[in-house]
């Protein structure tokens, strides 16, 4: 993606005022030519970005929060509390609601909010059936923080893991995946580590990394030191996928580390596996 087009979505994020689910819905209609998937990474790197910065504002503020629930609950408000709420604060709507659950429990001298999660993910657990049906319309219309929708980020990354195995096999390459890398003893594993190397435009192939997110400066950033710098000094040169794409600046020309692609490549040359026997006789002089 161009640097022109990446700043357009940024700056629509930034100054949106609202819930990132409705930010969504007016992303995708303003910039409707763009994948679905690359627009909501974008959207849920930015968002959990204004989380953080917001998240020592939001600690402290957590018995105002509560205060501010309760009077609404008094005043016979409407359901979506807790959601107008998330809008007047900016804050994502399952945030918010972990921060009045604990203050709940504080107050009522329960130690279940040492994990808050549970009741997220079920919120039936939680006597106070006001509170309960308010936490659950936050886990269904939070887009980036609710159990529902870490459920559905987790399974489309196993998908495109799985896609990216299925690339290979049609190859008939053999390789190595990360759970078998794991039992090796290797603490940090690429998706999938080739037995023999393939050579992609020119470029020679040991390892390939599926990401089902869009690459940003950042993003690749962090990717980088944590993982994709080990991958290559442990086993050479290898592919990462940006499976939702990537921001043009962040590929470095002459890196000889790795390569950065947004789909499997189309044209891969299979190197052929080293002829040991013949190396042998060689090394005899036959």
């Amino acid at each position: 993606m161009n640097v022109i087009l990446y700043s357009n979505l940024v700056s629509f994020i930034r100054e949106y005022k609202g819930l990132s689910h409705d930010c969504m819905k007016a992303l995708v209609s303003r910039f409707p030519e763009q994948n679905y998937d690359t627009i909501n990474s974008i959207l849920l790197t930015e968002y959990q970005k204004r989380m953080k910065l917001n998240h020592i504002k939001t600690q402290t503020n957590k018995a105002q929060y509560f205060d501010f629930y309760q009077k609404a609950v008094a005043n016979c408000e409407s359901p979506g509390i807790i959601l107008r709420m998330a809008k007047h604060f900016d804050i994502a709507p399952c945030l918010i609601a972990k921060l009045i659950l604990a203050q709940y429990f504080e107050l009522n001298g329960s130690a279940d909010q040492s994990n808050l999660n549970i009741y997220l993910r079920d919120t039936k657990l939680l006597d106070d059936m006001d509170l309960s049906y308010e936490i659950h319309l936050c886990t269904l219309y939070d887009n980036i923080y609710s159990p529902i929708t870490e459920a559905i980020r987790g399974s489309l990354g196993q998908q495109y893991e799985i896609e990216l195995c299925k690339k290979v096999k049609e190859l008939n390459l053999a390789f190595r995946d990360e759970e078998y890398l794991r039992k090796q003893g290797y603490d940090k594993t690429p998706d999938c580590k080739l037995d023999v190397p393939i050579v992609v435009d020119g470029f020679i192939v040991n390892w390939i990394e599926s990401k089902a997110i869009f690459g940003d400066k950042e993003v690749h950033k962090e990717y980088m030191k944590n993982q994709y710098l080990s991958y290559w000094n442990r086993f050479g040169p290898g592919l990462v996928i940006y499976w939702f794409g990537y921001l043009e600046t962040i590929v470095e020309p002459n890196d000889k580390r790795f390569i950065i692609r947004d789909s499997f490549p189309e044209s891969v040359i299979c190197m052929p596996p080293p002829d040991f026997e013949m190396e042998h006789f060689n090394e005899l002089n036959i």
